[in-house]
């Protein structure tokens, strides 16, 4: 049996590699025909882009912090069976009730720094927990599609963070709407200088630690995968599946409230979010990448920074749009999600190596 989960598991991470071998190569041709400059200079600025300077790789840092943990979320949240699309208005929504504590309470008064990102922690993960309830619940109780109140949800957050803006912390002396400058217990410091590369990624590190032993060694996990994997069976071994599902959405909001914390005051000097960030999306999709299995979440995570920032670099230095990169994105979306891709290979693998055991017990059982 352990054989046949190494199997599986090495064909796994296989398909995840091989689809983004494909993507890359597709997107790489049709750049390529496409731009008005060299092949070279293309490939180079595409393929080496973000790691040829600190400011790059610290672009590509900067997404991948949130990434990793949002990601963490979805999988609870997508592992459960449910497509709770919330995330994205917890990472406007959270900071934004974060700073009404930061500005407009004497909490932060000469604290110590560590403390200081530890309430800020606090305060946006406990309100990215709430929100996320509010369309599990109605999806438990009252039957109401979550994917559709979440979405609704994303928008309706969106808007009011922006009146929270503007009627308690806006700066009025600057000409965009921002908040003040953070001080410097209310946001985590640069690792380099002048990088977005800052100490949010410790948060990271750590929630995907606690991730991967809730969801692959405890109780909670077991049930969480049970009831995605199959809700009757679930439900009739006993398990209280409305419960399990509740308490997997509001791990996934929890983890949205973390990626929002880190993102909000750690890649910015003040809250200036006015439109929808796309990270909770985002987040999703490193979720699909890594199959739901947050030990494969930091790859993920990396590889699609990695390809954001190499569509920035490239509309940079090229006519080509960052929107081009979308295409890559989505041929690699189709080659993990899709359940046939490679499953021959791994049934034949699998057959063979049941058919050499076979022969093994046989020769065995000769020789008693």
């Amino acid at each position: 049996m352990k054989k046949v989960q190494r199997v599986e598991a090495i064909f796994e991470l296989l398909r995840v590699v091989l689809g983004l071998l494909v993507a890359y190569c597709i997107t790489l041709v049709l750049i390529v025909i496409t731009s008005d400059v060299s092949a070279g200079e293309v490939i180079q600025n595409f393929v080496l882009g973000p790691f040829t300077t600190p400011r790059r790789f610290g672009q590509l840092m900067g997404k991948f912090i949130p990434y990793v943990l949002g990601g963490c979320g979805m999988c609870f949240i997508y592992g459960c069976g449910r497509f709770n699309l919330i995330g994205e208005g917890i990472v406007n929504f959270a900071p934004a009730v974060a700073c009404i504590v930061l500005f407009n309470t004497p909490i932060f008064d000469g604290i110590p720094w560590i403390l200081g990102v530890a309430i800020l922690l606090i305060i946006c993960c406990a309100v990215g927990g709430a929100l996320a309830m509010v369309p599990a619940i109605g999806r438990e109780k009252l039957k109401v599609s979550e994917m559709v109140t979440s979405i609704i949800m994303n928008y309706m957050l969106l808007y009011l963070s922006l009146w929270l803006l503007k009627m308690f912390f806006t700066d009025r002396g600057q000409a965009f709407l921002c908040s003040p400058m953070y001080p410097d217990n209310g946001k985590f410091f640069q690792l380099i200088s002048g990088t977005n590369l800052h100490a949010g990624i410790f948060i990271s590190i750590i929630g995907w630690v606690i991730a991967c032993l809730m969801y692959d060694r405890m109780r909670i996990g077991t049930k969480i995968r049970i009831c995605g994997s199959n809700g009757m069976f679930a439900k009739y071994s006993g398990l209280n599946t409305t419960k399990v599902i509740l308490i997997a959405q509001l791990i996934g909001g929890l983890y949205a409230g973390a990626a929002a914390c880190v993102d909000a005051f750690g890649m910015y000097t003040r809250y200036q979010y006015s439109t929808l960030t796309n990270i909770g999306m985002d987040a999703l999709i490193v979720a699909v990448i890594a199959r739901k299995k947050p030990i494969y979440i930091p790859l993920a995570a990396f590889v699609l920074a990695y390809v954001r920032t190499s569509a920035v670099v490239l509309n940079l230095s090229s006519n080509i749009p960052i929107e081009f990169v979308n295409m890559m994105q989505a041929v690699l979306i189709l080659f993990i999600a899709a359940q046939n891709f490679l499953k021959k290979s791994k049934d034949k693998v699998i057959y063979k190596m049941s058919m050499e055991n076979e022969k093994q017990e046989k020769k065995g059982e000769v020789v008693a």
